[in-house]
């Protein structure tokens, strides 16, 4: 299977463990693709016969391509293993929990043409999927020569908080610039961010946000989400020694959003959560607003989940995902 310069030979790369169900939603969406010239490399993170058995017997399209890994090595390194099996010019990432609306990669295609720069970067806006409530983001897209780390972590606003966010699911990129820069093998957290910030630092790659949402990120049930697994303190060090791939603001806002909120959700002790602070202090900046997202994180979310009435605390969730 090839491409040529006007239909590129497009990879979906999904990597998965333990979710059989899950992975086949997210396979069928990405076959789904009114866009034809695509292939699917499913990448199976160690052992898992449920799996293999639940693909081969949803799937029979000779554009599914299956890969079990003899040992788990974790989401990064099994997408580096995705894209090292890939055929394709372009590498488009699903997570196995999410999927694509039917003409998410056509779009993506269509902005692929008409760009020369061979270090590019092609996303969207998506559904951010919630029990009560939808939310499309990001708000805002990247803005040509913003520094990245400040597009991804810092809030434009005290009141309705709204930053730039890139999700995994969204991504249509180069196979030539992963190949030159991969995710970082054994990261268990912050893959996605980690991957932004060096690959823009080094390549200063172009950023594209095809409008509308073309993807949907499922946080319906979050105990089986990566990213519901709270560990502040890896991610703070992760921060820490990659501080020079930061702004000082952008460095401050991740400890005093990210981190403040997931030491909270991991019942974190007060002095926890104030060398966060301390932290802010010591590597970032301690700006009035950056003093004011810690206080709301560490204070005041906890208190107002604790006392408010659930009608009140539904609608103040639907009011944040609007």
């Amino acid at each position: 299977m090839s491409g040529d310069s006007t239909t590129p030979l497009v990879t979906a790369v999904i990597p998965t463990r333990n979710r059989p169900e899950l992975v086949c939603r997210a396979v069928r969406s990405a076959l789904d693709q009114t866009y034809k010239n695509l292939e699917v490399v499913v990448v199976v993170d160690g052992t898992d016969p449920n799996t293999i058995r639940a693909l081969r017997r949803s799937e029979d399209d000779p554009r599914l391509r299956v890969f079990e890994l003899i040992r788990n090595v974790g989401g990064a390194e099994a997408r580096n293993v995705g894209v090292q099996k890939s055929g394709g010019t372009w590498i488009a990432f699903l997570d196995d929990d999410d999927e694509w609306l039917p003409d998410k990669i056509e779009r993506q295609v269509r902005i692929a043409r008409c760009k020369n720069e061979q270090n590019t970067i092609i996303t969207c806006q998506y559904i951010d999927r919630y029990v009560h409530a939808d939310l499309l983001r990001p708000q805002r897209f990247y803005r040509p020569g913003e520094p990245i780390s400040e597009y991804l972590f810092c809030e434009s606003s005290l009141v309705h908080p709204t930053r730039g966010f890139l999700a995994t699911p969204t991504l249509m990129i180069p196979k030539s610039l992963l190949l030159a820069e991969p995710f970082t093998r054994g990261l268990r957290r912050n893959q996605d961010a980690d991957w932004l910030l060096r690959v823009m630092a080094k390549f200063n790659a172009a950023i594209y946000t095809v409008p509308g949402p073309l993807a949907i990120v499922h946080n319906e049930v979050c105990s089986g989400r990566i990213g519901s697994n709270y560990d502040w303190r890896y991610s703070s060090e992760w921060a820490v020694s990659n501080r020079h791939l930061f702004t000082r603001r952008a460095l401050g806002f991740f400890f005093a959003t990210h981190c403040v909120f997931a030491a909270v959700k991991q019942g974190e002790s007060v002095s926890g959560c104030l060398s966060l602070l301390y932290a802010c202090w010591k590597y970032a900046i301690l700006s009035p607003a950056i003093v004011w997202f810690f206080f709301r994180h560490a204070a005041l979310a906890p208190l107002f989940r604790s006392f408010a009435p659930r009608w009140l605390r539904i609608r103040a969730e639907q009011f944040r995902h609007r």
